[in-house]
């Protein structure tokens, strides 16, 4: 039986009528236009989905342009508020006087390496307010309330002066790295005497090679040599980075922009004021952001680095100080990361890319982890989209995490670091990440890491340097189980054995204190203010993070156990 005719409404005849005396009352040429657009419209189809088969055919990736301007929206409906309470971590108000950190090692013995000299415990207190930022002073306090995704604290156990304030917004009363002199050494953290020296002259060399500017320059940071000139040039074009590095290595020290410490530099003999460094930074960073929140400006191939870095180092000087003229460029800098990922995935170089790499990602969650501990507003689908990112790239088997995708072979430059030994440095990047956004001690990907990096621990020369790697393995290791785990107790040994003594020591003049670069894998890239930078970060581990899971606490009254919903 055939199906039955359809009869015609009266609405559809009245619409047919309608339409037909539109089309006898049409210009032909309007017509022929109409129709001339209809056929180079489907034409138009045609071809791209040709070009798409071709593209298949040949394995070459076409990168869709994002087709949403993000950045003129309002922030998005799952951003965490601002938990910055104000409140004092002390009744009693004397303990509001700055009390910058000071470390004075009477035992000291004097070593090419490490010397203790009137920059330690001859330090004057000469502070001077000659410009704006020197007005504004921390409040004291410090953030107990903690977002879902805080984890373990930033500073928990430093006990440092942030500004004005008793101990900053991270800081929990005394102790931290102000106490490692009344405990001793070795012990309690895994610091020694020689590594703590060895950050106090990363820190003068960094001081004593800062531009006018405030910034560090990769590339012509020996502009600013005294005597002999220090070698060891990066590439231009990262002076946001290396000045976000560098700024992050004296926070991680406790020193603030208020900070009133001098001391007369050996080298070149001028007295530097570790409070006017950091100052100087942070006025070239935020005269340096652009109005969507991208310090350095969205320029160069790799501006994600220079960025994800600067904002890490904006976001912990506003929660280290409390200092409210920092609060706003923090924020919108922790804005621009959370614009530039790619939606539902990671980050790589430039915002929004589409492609996706384990090392952009690393520094973008250390940005937002530092924000959320701030109090800064940080939205769950940073943590969600990286934590995605690394499980995805993350192999079953042996827990090793690719760069760009699960099982990525060694990553070289051409003509630049092929002969250098390959590292588990984004297997590092990956524990940290889960870490900071999962804070999973059972996760068996964090004890699998781990075995990996147990077995390449850090040795100097011979092509098997790599600062970076080092930097991340000792941040994840020490986040699993330091200061008092097997893991972190080997690895720390070996980290100090190839740090402290390959540091430049006062025979080598103007060099004192940083870090060779032809001997480590990526320095080529970064140069001197990298390496020596990068360096002193990692000697600072002990206290610049607090263990996630536990471990004898060093000073801190911040209860440890997971604060997630």
């Amino acid at each position: 039986m055939s199906d039955p005719i359809p009869q015609e409404t009266p609405e559809g005849f009245m619409m047919g009528r309608w339409l037909e005396e539109q089309v006898r009352n049409t210009p032909w040429w309007l017509i022929s236009i109409a129709f001339h657009l209809i056929v180079l419209a489907g034409m138009t189809v045609v071809t791209f989905k040709e070009e798409i088969k071709a593209a298949d055919s040949d394995k070459i990736v076409i990168h869709v342009p994002p087709q949403v301007d993000k950045y003129n929206l309002p922030p998005p409906s799952d951003v965490i508020p601002s938990r910055d309470t104000g409140a004092p971590l002390f009744d009693d108000p004397s303990n509001s006087a700055n009390d910058d950190p000071v470390i004075v090692w009477e035992e000291a013995e004097p070593s090419d390496h490490n010397e203790s000299d009137e920059g330690i415990d001859g330090h004057t207190m000469e502070g001077q307010r000659e410009d704006f930022l020197s007005g504004y002073e921390g409040t004291s306090g410090g953030l107990h309330g903690r977002s879902p995704h805080a984890g373990p604290g930033l500073y928990d156990s430093m006990g440092v002066g942030g500004g004005g304030g008793d101990a900053g917004r991270f800081g929990n009363g005394p102790g931290g790295r102000r106490n490692l002199r009344k405990t001793g050494f070795p012990g309690g953290t895994g610091a020694t005497r020689d590594s703590e020296n060895a950050v106090m002259n990363g820190l003068r060399w960094l001081a004593r090679h800062q531009g006018p500017s405030g910034a560090w320059s990769g590339e012509a940071f020996h502009a600013q040599c005294s005597g002999s000139k220090c070698s060891g040039e990066g590439h231009d074009g990262y002076d946001a980075g290396q000045t976000g590095l560098a700024l992050l290595a004296f926070l991680g020290a406790g020193y603030t922009h208020l900070t009133k410490e001098t001391y007369v530099d050996k080298v070149s003999g001028k007295t530097i004021c570790w409070g006017t460094v950091i100052k100087n930074a942070a006025k070239w960073l935020m005269e340096n952001q652009d109005a969507e929140g991208c310090y350095g400006g969205q320029k160069g191939g790799k501006y994600m680095y220079n960025h994800a870095i600067a904002a890490l180092a904006m976001a912990e000087l506003y929660g280290l100080s409390n200092a409210n003229i920092f609060k706003d460029t923090a924020q919108k800098g922790v804005d621009f990361v959370l614009q530039a990922q790619n939606p539902y995935k990671a980050w790589r170089y430039t915002k929004v890319c589409r492609d996706n790499d384990t090392s952009v990602t690393g520094w973008a969650v250390m940005a937002l982890k530092s924000a959320d501990m701030s109090g800064l507003a940080v939205g769950r689908t940073g943590y969600e989209g990286a934590l995605g990112w690394v499980r995805e790239v993350t192999d079953e088997a042996y827990y090793k995490v690719g760069y760009t995708a699960k099982g990525t072979p060694k990553i070289v430059v051409a003509g630049k670091n092929e002969d250098w030994e390959n590292h588990e440095a984004m297997t590092a990047v990956g524990m940290l990440i889960r870490i900071f956004t999962e804070h999973d001690k059972a996760d068996p990907a964090l004890a699998g890491g781990a075995k990996l990096m147990m077995g390449d621990t850090p040795v100097y020369g011979g092509k098997k340097t790599d600062y970076y790697y080092w930097y991340y393995a000792s941040l994840a290791l020490f986040q699993l189980d330091g200061p008092d785990g097997q893991y972190w107790n080997a690895w720390n040994k070996s980290m100090v054995n190839a740090l402290v003594p390959s540091q430049r020591g006062g025979k080598d003049g103007c060099a004192c204190g940083s870090w060779e670069t032809d001997v480590d894998r990526w320095s080529f890239e970064g140069g001197r203010v990298y390496a020596t930078a990068i360096n002193v970060l990692t000697l600072e581990v002990y206290y610049r993070y607090e263990s996630a899971f536990g471990g004898q606490n060093r000073g801190s009254s911040i209860n440890k156990k997971d604060n997630r919903k």
